[in-house]
Formats: structure tokens, sequence, C-alpha cells
């Protein structure tokens, strides 16, 4: 075990507790269900590593999935194995972006992590897989329940949502430019792609790569004060949770929903 790696123990003593949400919880039972299938056939981790589009399924985000690999709780890579080939392939990498054939595995602090979690439940291999199987489909289910009261509740002032062109580097809201970047403006453009990624929720986590030379809180509310101005059509408005932890977007103009 390396100098950085967890144990459970090392878990017990931290409070992960309000990051583990439902959706993480439901990704992280699946992660580490593979990762047991992978021991328990004596096969490589890598094997079973599974890719972005099922965990988004069980309701993780691409945030999530940044928070895991910045803790070194998750690794992963493009996947570039054949049909034919005996083994799956990658091509690794430790960045912070993913596409569909971005596939994760569990590190050994990410399965401490897991048994930690899932200690209810780690009886046995295989009482482990059929309770995680159903942690990842409970989960997954009630998310989108949630998610189907949201919309059809909410009168929609979100309903016409941005778009991010990364290309052209210009924002869009129903075909109007919002905001145009002539140079580089990497912590919003981060931003705005992490948006586009997910969707345009209502919220993300700061995906912002870590770094020690800056307070984060600080550079995060720099770069939304950013966002906020010089629209050539001010239509959007960028905030803060309030905790230094994430971004909200919303129209600045309410009847254009």
């Amino acid at each position: 075990m390396s100098a950085n790696e967890k144990t459970w123990g090392d878990w017990a003593g931290e409070s992960t507790s309000p990051l583990i949400d439902e959706s993480l919880r439901a990704g992280l039972a699946l992660l580490w269900r593979a990762s047991i299938c992978a021991q328990d056939t004596g096969a490589n981790v890598w094997d079973f590593a599974l890719r972005t589009g099922r965990l988004y399924e069980v309701g993780m985000t691409s945030s999530d999935l940044r928070w895991m690999v910045a803790k070194g709780l998750a690794a992963h890579g493009e996947e570039t194995s054949g049909y034919d080939d005996p083994h799956r392939s990658f091509r690794r990498s430790n960045g912070y972006f993913f596409n569909n054939h971005t596939c994760l595995i569990l590190t050994p602090s990410g399965v401490a992590l897991a048994e930690f979690v899932f200690r209810d439940t780690a009886r046995s291999p295989q009482a482990t897989l059929s309770a995680l199987a159903a942690v990842a489909s409970e989960t997954a289910a009630l998310a989108n329940a949630r998610q189907a009261a949201y919309d059809t509740t909410t009168p929609a002032p979100t309903a016409r949502k941005p778009s991010w062109d990364a290309t052209r580097r210009e924002l869009y809201l129903t075909g109007l430019i919002v905001k145009r970047f002539r140079v580089p403006a990497r912590n919003q453009e981060t931003i705005l792609s992490v948006f586009e990624e997910e969707g345009w929720a209502e919220h993300i986590h700061d995906p912002l790569p870590i770094t020690h030379e800056i307070d984060a809180p600080t550079r995060l509310h720099d770069a939304i004060n950013r966002l906020n101005r010089c629209q050539i059509n001010p239509l959007l408005r960028f905030h803060g949770d309030g905790k230094g932890t994430g971004v909200f977007w919303e129209l600045s103009q309410p009847d254009m929903g």
C-alpha cells in the first residue's frame, strides 16, 4: 500500500457524508461491485472498468467523477481495445475530462471508502454483490422519480437552457449570443463546459482543477463574477452556493421561460 492510499480506518476518521449523496452512492456501489467481480474471477480490475455513461445513468455527474479522481478514489482511461482483443486496453489519463469512451475503476483508497460506506452490507461476496446491485437500482430509481416530480411541478423558468459552443467560445440562449470570449479565460470556460456536459443542470460542484496557489472559494467567486460581466445580451446570471463549493445559473429575465 502506498503512502497516499487510505484504509477503512482512515475513512472512518473523516467526515465524507456530506459528499456521499444518493447519486454518488449509487455510482460507488456499481464501481465497488465491478471491483469485487474482478477480484472474485482473478481478472485485472480494468477488465471490469465501467463507462461514464453507465455511471451517469444512476445519477452521478461529471463533477462527482472529477471529485473521485482528484481524491485518488478512482482512476480512468479511454478504452482503446478492439472487439476480438483478449483483454481490454486503455490509454490512461490523470486529467479531469471524460468522453463516451472513458472508463473508471476504484483505486485501493476508493475500495476502502466503499467498504466504509457499505459496511453494513459487506458480509460475504455474494451478499455484497446483491446488496450493491440493489443500492444502485434503488437510488437511481429514487433520483429519477425526484427529477420527474421536479419537472412536473415546477413551472420551468429554466425550460430554455443556454448552449456553450466550446469551439467558437460563445455562450448562447435561444439563439441570442450572451457572451463571446476573445481571449482565453480558462476558469470561466471550464465552468461553462461542465454545465454543457451536464445538460445545464441547475447546479454543479466547483469543477476547477485543484491548486495550492490560490484559495479555491476565492478563485471560484472570481470566475463567477467574471461570467456575469461583459455579457453582450445580459440574459444569464451565475451565482455561488454560499459555501464556495458550487455554481448555480438562472435566467436574468424570468419571463423568458
